[in-house]
């Protein structure tokens, strides 16, 4: 039999993939009755989804049958035939439309319907390729590879199944499901493990409901579920935002639902479900990691980083499965003054704050701290009603225990025209100069302590096209810190402090926080962690931006090294992974604890963020730190002298005591 046949003995209808071990070993047979349930043996399976989908968009290759012969055949139970069409709304485009699919998928009752037509397309199609024989072998090694390629596609349509093994969704590589024309009564909620889903077509079963699990296949694009006995569909389904078609026809659905398909379509009826979601019961709490069991004294500082996204980034087109009101910024600038406001932090780093909004609402509702801002640096060349929506960097911190000693911007992208090593490549024109990410760096003095610490807050360029722009800004934010602590060294800094840093401007403790857009296994993070970065790394791109190594001088770490369960700072349907950071320098910074991970069993049930309980698509990291090697200020010498003096006092005081009696 050739590579490019399809057989079917009447068990299944497939490649010959049983004869690639690879893929046997890779999955579970299918030909066990464990995966239709004990009332159908038969399977059938789907590799040319391509082929297939040029089918379902081409009607006129499929012979209709009508609906009688449906009912005739059994497939089909007269009372479930309730159509949403009337007088008034048959000529609607969405209503024909759905008329339409719903006729195709009646003529579809058959086993392996699907299957095979794809494979009488496959037939035609080689058989045209059989034409030339000079083409099929030049082909033969491709039609070899696409034969290990596999599949993703599984029908079992018209095979009058009734229950479904769970085993079925441990195929999470699936992006089409056929389980149309069965005697199927419900859906496990389990089908959400197949996230990969484009289409799912549950028609003509017996099904008078849905799991809301399901609005957890955010990569759905069509759902059939025509002819079945469902009256409401789960408000849940709103978050299946790339959804296209949903066929409801033959459904005693409700009338609201029929009316927003009737009006917008089938994204009418997504966002009439997703506005009408209720708010679930909130996570727990995350939990706080303790890396150290010293007592506690009042030498250390909570830092705080948090993208808390720009109301001008928050559209709907963007977060299209989050719910209207929840992305309102009225709504969510509630949650994340609450949120920073629960955490207490003596040193706050926002990223996407925008310049009307840090003068209008972070600092009156901060009113514990005061803060330092710069908008991007487009900004400059706005009006001032304008630059109100820019967004740039804020850094807060709390008046009672910081005295702010100084304050810079850098600018990347003004910074890498000015200096001579960069302006001689064209890449530095045409790609850092147009990216105007930004970083402020602060100088904070203790005002019990009179020790300084130095905080830098950015937000690198987000592209993943453009790693070599967000490892330029990365080298020149460590080389300007570096020129601001040699600054910084020489102002008249507390004679203790001075004394500490020992004439090196590397022992100033650094803080680096913000969103540096870039995942563990990036250069930008190879660079920070170790110092250095090799001018031909993978991250350039093959861009040029010179022939030397790139070096810092701090030893920094990431505050999160030791938090093993952090999956995420940054959770859409289409990213999932940690973005954002609190660097320090270990040579003179300890880490003493920080807020762990967002509660697992929540995020089950969670598509993506913002969302009820997550006003922003990331979640703020939370640690806290001391200072190595200073004397906490509850135990300096002149506290340590009143301490011994108060002591003496006491004990006299007792012996007087006790000679009265």
């Amino acid at each position: 039999m050739s590579q490019s046949s399809y057989p079917y003995n009447g068990m299944y209808y497939a490649p010959n993939l049983f004869q690639n071990q690879q893929m046997q070993s890779a999955s579970p047979r299918l030909d066990s009755p464990a995966i239709l349930g004990n009332n159908s043996p038969y399977y059938s399976i789907l590799q040319q989804q391509q082929q297939q989908q040029q089918i379902m968009s081409s009607p006129h290759q499929i012979q209709y049958s009508s609906i009688n012969n449906s009912i005739a055949n059994g497939n089909m139970n007269p009372a479930h035939l309730t159509s949403i069409a009337n007088a008034s709304n048959s000529k609607n485009i969405h209503i024909q439309k759905q008329l339409e699919l719903a006729k195709k998928s009646r003529s579809s009752s058959s086993p392996f319907h699907n299957a095979r037509v794809a494979a009488a397309v496959a037939r035609a199609s080689n058989s045209t390729h059989g034409n030339n024989n000079n083409s099929n072998n030049s082909n033969s090694s491709n039609n070899n590879e696409k034969e290990d390629k596999q599949w993703t596609i599984l029908d079992f349509g018209g095979m009058a199944i009734k229950n479904i093994s769970l085993e079925l969704f441990k195929y999470t590589f699936l992006t089409t499901l056929y389980l149309n024309h069965n005697k199927l009564l419900f859906i496990p909620p389990e089908i959400s493990n197949l996230k990969s889903l484009n289409v799912l077509d549950i028609s003509g079963n017996k099904l008078t409901y849905l799991p809301p699990e399901m609005g957890l296949l955010t990569e759905l694009k069509e759902l059939y579920m025509f002819d079945n006995i469902i009256a409401e569909l789960p408000n849940e389904f709103g978050f299946l935002f790339k959804l296209e078609i949903l066929g409801i026809e033959g459904n005693p659905i409700n009338e609201k639902i029929v009316q927003h398909l009737q009006q917008d379509g089938t994204q009418g009826v997504i966002v009439y479900l997703r506005d009408n979601c209720q708010v679930p019961q909130p996570p727990e709490k995350r939990k706080w990691i303790s890396f150290d069991e010293e007592p506690m004294t009042n030498d250390r500082y909570l830092v705080m980083t948090y993208n808390i996204l720009s109301d001008k980034y928050a559209s709907a087109q963007t977060y299209a499965y989050t719910p209207t009101w929840v992305l309102n910024w009225d709504n969510r600038s509630k949650k994340i003054i609450k949120e920073i406001l629960e955490y207490s932090p003596d040193i706050v780093c926002l990223q996407e704050v925008e310049m009307g909004q840090f003068h209008d609402f972070f600092l009156p509702q901060l009113n514990e701290y005061s803060g330092v801002f710069w908008p991007k640096s487009r900004a400059k060349t706005m009006q001032e009603f304008e630059k109100k929506g820019v967004d740039g960097c804020a850094t807060f911190f709390k008046t009672r225990r910081f005295n702010l000693i100084e304050q810079d911007l850098i600018e990347f992208n003004q910074t890498a025209s000015q200096k001579p090593e960069y302006r001689q490549y064209e890449d530095v024109y045409n790609r850092v100069m147009l990216k105007d990410n930004i970083a402020v760096v602060t100088l904070l003095e203790d005002k019990e302590t009179n020790f300084c610490l130095m905080v830098a807050n950015t937000h690198l360029h987000w592209d993943p096209a453009f790693k070599d722009v967000k490892l330029v800004q990365a080298a020149i934010l460590m080389e300007e810190i570096q020129k601001f602590s040699e600054i910084y060294m020489k102002r008249p800094l507390r004679q203790q402090f001075t004394k500490y840093l020992q004439n090196d401007s590397s022992r100033f403790p650094l803080l680096v926080c913000g969103d540096f857009n870039s995942e563990e296994n990036s250069g930008v993070y190879e660079f920070l962690s170790k110092a250095k970065i090799s001018p031909d790394h993978e991250d350039y791109l093959g861009h040029s931006y010179g022939t030397e190594e790139v070096t810092h001088k701090f030893q920094l770490k990431s505050a999160y090294l030791e938090v093993n369960d952090l999956e995420f700072t940054n959770y859409t349907p289409g990213f999932k992974g940690i973005l954002d950071y609190i660097w320090y320098t270990s040579n003179t910074i300890k880490v003493t604890g920080a807020l762990g991970a967002v509660d697992k069993n929540y995020m089950k049930k969670v598509v993506g963020f913002p969302e009820f309980h997550f006003p922003s698509d990331h979640i703020p990291l939370v640690t806290q730190i001391k200072i190595k090697n200073q004397i906490p200020p509850h135990i300096n010498s002149t506290n340590m002298a009143r301490q011994a003096q108060a002591a003496q006092q006491q004990a006299a005081q007792q012996r007087r005591q006790m000679n009265m009696k």
